[in-house]
This record gives C-alpha cells, sequence and structure tokens, in this order.
C-alpha cells in the first residue's frame, strides 16, 4: 500500500472516529483548531469535516461554519506572522534569486495594489490560500484589513458549505475544488 493511500485510509478512519463526537460541546473549539492546523500545514481536510460534520447535526451548521471560519483565520493570520518573522531572507534561502525575476517584482507590484482583493477572492474559492497569504506578507498590506478581509472571507465560504451540506446536499457534488476532501472523508 502506497504512503497517500495510507493517509487516505487513517483519514477516513480519523474522521468517521471525530464525526461521533459532533454533538459534544468540545467539538466546535476542535474544529477550531483543526482549520487552524490546516492553515499552518495544508493537510487535515477541513472541508469535508465541516461539511459531514453539518451533515449530522443539521442544526449546528452556523456554529460548525463559525468555528472553522475563526480557526482558518487564525492559523492563517499566524501563518502570516511566521513569514513576517522568519523574514524575507530565510525564504530567499529557500529559493535563491527568485526575488531577481521579473515575474516576482510584477506579484508584489501587483499584490501592493490589489493585495486585499486577492486575499478575499482565494479565501472564499477553494483554492490553496497560504501562496497567496505569503504573497500579502511580503508585500506588506497591513495587519489589521489583512486580518479582517481573511476573517470575512473564511466566514462567507465556510458558513455557505455548511449551510449547502444541512440544505441542498445534492448541490456538494457540483461544487468544484472539493471533491477530494470529500471523498477523504467519506462523504
Amino acid at each position: 500500500m502506497k504512503i497517500t493511500e495510507k493517509y487516505h485510509a487513517f483519514i477516513k478512519r480519523a474522521i468517521t472516529t471525530l464525526r461521533g463526537f459532533a454533538n459534544r460541546f468540545w467539538f466546535p473549539p476542535l474544529l477550531l483548531l483543526l482549520a487552524a492546523l490546516d492553515a499552518l500545514l495544508i493537510v487535515i481536510p477541513t472541508d469535508g469535516i465541516l461539511i459531514s460534520s453539518s451533515m449530522l447535526m443539521k442544526r449546528r451548521w452556523i456554529s460548525f461554519g463559525l468555528f472553522v471560519a475563526v480557526g482558518s483565520a487564525i492559523g492563517s493570520l499566524v501563518l502570516i506572522s511566521l513569514v513576517n518573522h522568519i523574514g524575507i531572507e530565510q525564504i530567499l534561502q529557500l529559493y535563491p534569486g527568485v526575488d531577481q525575476t521579473h515575474v516576482w517584482k510584477v506579484t508584489l507590484d501587483f499584490f501592493s495594489e490589489y493585495g486585499l482583493l486577492v486575499v478575499f477572492l482565494v479565501g472564499v474559492t477553494p483554492f490553496t490560500q497560504q501562496p497567496a497569504l505569503i504573497m500579502a506578507a511580503l508585500s506588506d498590506i497591513p495587519y489589521a484589513p489583512l486580518a479582517a478581509v481573511i476573517l470575512f472571507s473564511r466566514v462567507i465560504k465556510f458558513c455557505l458549505m455548511a449551510y449547502i451540506a444541512t440544505h441542498a446536499p445534492k448541490l456538494l457534488s457540483k461544487l468544484w475544488g472539493i471533491q477530494g476532501e470529500l471523498k477523504d472523508t467519506g462523504v
């Protein structure tokens, strides 16, 4: 069995076990923690966990969506803080010469001009948000507006997902970008 197959099997078992606790008072804060870790590690299928949990506990969809959104925003802000703390020098050591390319300069200029809009658009979509967050951190977008945009975009995304899971679950199969996470979580 390949490592990825073992990983997927482990994730399915863990989520099946986790869903058994969806009615517990501590479950939404656990979702918050998992979403924060996912924003840093990119390995936890929080979309699938949110959807499956919301389907099981339909009356709690809004709290599940809000806790996942806040957790994702916290993890995103921690990632931005880490990039700011580590500094551009450490990143350039990982990718030497990348800052000398034309694409780098154009991207930083683009983020300086439209960074908040890009972060918002990435935040409401199923795209991986970490690259946009790293570029936002490097382009010196002010922290408070960036935090507000991240939180607002994540609330929209995750509350909408939880709502769809409880009110129109057949629509989930048509949502582009989350089929892999749904498969990982057994939905």
